[in-house]
């Protein structure tokens, strides 16, 4: 594939998990790395998402910064602090092909349980929390997706749809800057991700308007159906793939 093809490919990925960010306030990471883990390598793709996610959060943390919900978000911020080491020892340490086969089963898996309104097994008040955040903070770290499982707890937390939006802002916006911190001090970070990223904002900005623009008109509950539909569909492209390749 030549450069611009690959490029135009990267950007398309891009403006769409950006349009869902916008819309729903997660799914950006999830949907952003399966697709540009099939265009490079998941240890590439992982940083350069994390780069764009905090870009995104920067555009929507004004109107997220009064509504998030604290007592909770402090709670998951405080166990994604320990989750974050132990999955950054694991995009540093693993095998490159194993792990994102990984990435396409976990995001699969999540879609099917979040469209068969599976509730997971996590528990309620601090302890769920404690769970929760600490393994998206290992996720977000290792594969920068731990939208699924946050939200699937959070929608059980009887929070309004602006309020369950704007803690999830808020959360993966201050976790994702702390697995950028943790992937530079383990050398782990492509010295063109930089510049990588500076490239895919044009893609960002568009899809996170045309997401805000959407979230007006569409009801929250077909937005996410919409969104697990989408991960489902990617997951599945994802490892037909790896399996023929």
């Amino acid at each position: 594939m030549n450069p611009e093809t690959s490029w135009a490919l990267s950007a398309l990925c891009v403006l769409v998990a950006a349009v869902v960010r916008g819309l729903t306030g997660f799914g950006f990471a999830a949907i952003a790395v399966v697709g540009l883990a099939m265009l490079g390598s998941l240890q590439q793709a992982v940083p350069l998402v994390l780069f764009l996610e905090v870009a995104s959060s920067l555009m929507l943390l004004r109107s997220a910064w009064r509504g998030a919900n604290y007592p909770l978000l402090r709670r998951l911020l405080l166990a994604a602090a320990c989750g974050v080491p132990c999955g950054i020892l694991l995009l540093t340490g693993s095998d490159s092909r194993g792990l994102t086969l990984g990435v396409y089963g976990l995001v699969g898996l999540l879609a099917v349980l979040g469209l068969a309104r599976v509730r997971l097994p996590m528990g309620e008040g601090r302890a769920g929390a404690w769970l929760v955040g600490g393994s998206s903070g290992a996720l977000i770290a290792a594969f920068s997706i731990g939208g699924p499982l946050v939200v699937a707890w959070l929608s059980h937390c009887g929070l309004r749809a602006q309020v369950l939006r704007a803690t999830l802002i808020m959360f993966f916006f201050a976790v994702d800057i702390a697995a950028l911190v943790g992937l530079a001090m383990a050398s782990a970070i492509p010295s063109d991700t930089g510049w990588q990223a500076l490239q895919m904002l044009p893609a960002l900005l568009l899809g996170l308007w045309l997401g805000q623009q959407l979230f007006l008109r569409i009801e929250a509950e077909q937005a996410a159906r919409f969104t697990q539909w989408l991960l489902l569909l990617l997951a599945g492209t994802g490892l037909l793939g790896r399996a023929w390749s």
